[in-house]
């Protein structure tokens, strides 16, 4: 009789049991989750169509990211007209665990630079396709105007007036895809300022042919200023003259005076003596500052005004005299002259 009590008492209470353990294993399972829970940190991840590019910590950041890659790819100042992506770019919930936060989760600059640098790359997460008007301040090219003038002798040129660039505002219709302009179209362009011409004067008086010495032939060395040559010679007026010399300040002949004024700019073509077969010939009328003035055995160098500047003798040593004092000009030539525009036809 006593076991059949204890099994009834065991019936009656197994649906319990089971039910307890039930309890208990949901409890179990429960507790499980809400510890797994407690593990795991809400974020956002976007994607680019149906591919996963990043996480940041939330939706505003996600927001933010696009707005600034998009900033980075729209050229400044444009007028936008459309942009096309090739890719739906969308946000969802994700979740992280708390120890990979900083492993999987960008801030908002590290998403950015991410995302420009892969998209640089020829497998890009996503396309920015943008059409804009680009508007830029260029330069107006000033003309070079030829005018001739019959006091000056043929060939001479001379600078009348120097011609200034002007300005305009060019508006360029542009499409680029990530940043990279693929084409640009000019569509208008508008004068803010206008440019000023340059207008060089070209002698056409006929040289004079009186005077023997007049030898026209030949050519500059190369491009200069005589004035700036002439008055660097002029510091040394006072020292010494000495035969074979080639020092502006411890002594120099006529040759070796010439030879180290214009070695001083970078006239490397300038010989030591022999400096009356270079340069191109003038006539006494048309000789500027830096010209070279050869008598037969002695040099100067005209300085204007019928003046000339040279190692004299001796005596004299370097000096400033008339351009006719050493005596019978054989022929003046001119080294150096300023670059002037070739006139186009």
């Amino acid at each position: 009789m006593l076991y059949n009590q204890h099994m009834l008492f065991i019936e009656r209470h197994r649906n319990i049991f089971i039910a307890l353990c039930a309890v208990f294993a949901v409890m179990l399972a429960a507790g499980s989750v809400l510890l797994y829970i407690a593990q795991i940190e809400t974020v956002y991840a976007v994607k680019a169509g149906d591919t996963e590019i990043f996480k940041v910590k939330d939706k505003e950041t996600a927001k933010k990211v696009i707005e600034d890659v998009m900033d980075e790819y729209t050229p400044k100042g444009a007028q936008v007209s459309e942009i096309v992506l090739d890719k739906k770019i969308t946000t969802k919930v994700a979740g992280v665990k708390k120890d990979k936060m900083n492993e999987e989760v960008l801030s908002e600059s590290e998403a950015v630079d991410y995302v420009l640098e892969q998209n640089s790359t020829d497998d890009p997460l996503f396309c920015v396709t943008i059409k804009a008007d680009v508007s830029d301040v260029n330069d107006v090219e000033a003309e070079t105007e030829y005018e001739t003038n019959d006091e000056m002798f043929e060939n001479n040129t001379k600078v009348v007036q120097e011609g200034a660039d002007g300005s305009k505002v060019d508006t360029d219709r542009v499409i680029s895809v990530n940043g990279a302009v693929l084409n640009a179209k000019t569509v208008n362009s508008t004068i803010i300022n206008d440019a000023t011409s340059k207008i060089i004067h070209k002698g056409t008086k006929a040289r004079p042919r009186d005077t023997a010495w007049a030898d026209y032939s030949g050519s500059t060395i190369g491009v200069g200023d005589g004035n700036r040559v002439a008055n660097y010679a002029l510091n040394f007026v006072g020292n010494p003259y000495r035969y074979g010399g080639t020092s502006l300040t411890n002594g120099a002949d006529c040759s070796g005076f010439i030879y180290s004024v214009y070695r001083h700019f970078g006239y490397t073509a300038v010989p030591r003596v022999g400096a009356q077969n270079i340069g191109r010939g003038v006539a006494l009328a048309e000789a500027e500052p830096g010209d070279v003035v050869f008598y037969g055995h002695h040099y100067a160098m005209y300085i204007g005004g019928g003046k000339v500047v040279h190692a004299y003798n001796s005596r004299r040593g370097i000096c400033v005299t008339g351009v006719h004092d050493p005596g019978g000009i054989k022929t003046i030539r001119r080294l150096v002259e300023p670059k002037v525009d070739e006139e186009v036809e």
